[in-house]
């Protein structure tokens, strides 16, 4: 039995990647699938170049740049089939990762979650497992780390109100920690997918976060105001500092240091060693930023 499968790709600006990505899945011996392409608006629209070279995919380009979480839902809703694999334009499927998930779906259709999520080639996981669900606790304690590929029941998580935000930057783990606090984190001891590093604007990219400073500093706001008592309820305050820190530190490169005070104001109530963030209040935005690219380095 093979279960039919809707691969969700999303793209901006990267012709070349999602024609590599889109090779990778035509590779796979595996011919119960459909491609769902979202295109959010690239500045040149390479739509018709890739509906000609690949005659099996549906090409749906946005009329607006609305972020990836967005197109992301857009590209759910246009799936014909249950499970939805998310997948980013500039990674790659392993051989074989098709009967890979497949052969999880068969085995445990009783689990009946909203979504699986697999491992790629940069995940580390602390067990030898075939798959286990970890508490929201667990996830923030480190347990699995790096990228996870996701295979969404779109019974489940649709019939659950479940949606990518609208935010340009960190949608998806916005996403995540509402379904693990909600059904805790399901993953599957399977490499599904390759991570490739050759894209220049990866979110783990520290030029990025300076050219996108906003967005970013948006990001670390966002998981505080939505987030906060959740993470302290299962005892991280680290976690809770770390987003802290980030909140501030992009305030500032962002120049508004009357929001960066307010966060370190804030995150005092938890940890008086926050002080420590006083002296980047004298420092000029571009020192900063120059400081956190060497810090990501």
């Amino acid at each position: 039995m093979k279960i039919p499968l809707s691969i969700v790709i999303t793209t901006y600006n990267r012709e070349i990647e999602l024609r590599r990505c889109i090779n990778s899945i035509i590779e796979q011996e595996y011919d119960n699938y459909e491609i769902v392409i979202v295109d959010d608006h690239s500045d040149f629209n390479y739509k018709d170049k890739i509906i000609k070279e690949f005659n099996n995919v549906k090409y749906i380009y946005q009329e607006k740049n609305t972020g990836p979480g967005v197109a992301r839902n857009h590209g759910i809703q246009n799936a014909k089939y249950n499970y939805v694999v998310i997948m980013d334009d500039d990674d790659v499927f392993v051989e074989g990762a098709f009967d890979k998930i497949n052969d999880f779906l068969v085995k445990n259709e009783e689990l009946n979650e909203p979504v699986y999520h697999f491992l790629c080639s940069n995940t580390k996981i602390n067990e030898n497992i075939d798959y286990r669900k970890y508490s929201f606790k667990e996830y923030l304690q480190g347990v699995v780390t790096g990228d996870t590929t996701h295979i969404i029941n779109k019974e489940i998580f649709c019939g659950s109100n479940y949606a990518f935000p609208d935010s340009k930057i960190g949608a998806e783990l916005l996403l995540w920690y509402k379904i693990i606090i909600e059904h805790g984190y399901l993953v599957v001891n399977k490499v599904v997918v390759k991570v490739m590093e050759d894209s220049s604007d990866r979110l783990t990219n520290a030029n990025r976060e300076i050219t996108k400073v906003d967005l970013f500093a948006q990001y670390q706001r966002d998981i505080i105001r939505e987030f906060e008592k959740d993470i302290l309820q299962v005892g991280n305050i680290n976690h809770l500092l770390t987003r802290f820190r980030g909140a501030i530190t992009y305030s500032l490169i962002e120049g508004n240091r009357q929001l960066a005070m307010e966060y370190l104001l804030k995150s005092l109530k938890y940890s008086k060693k926050q002080l420590m963030f006083i002296p980047l209040f004298l420092l000029p935005k571009k020192v900063i930023a120059e400081m956190l690219r060497k810090y990501r380095q």
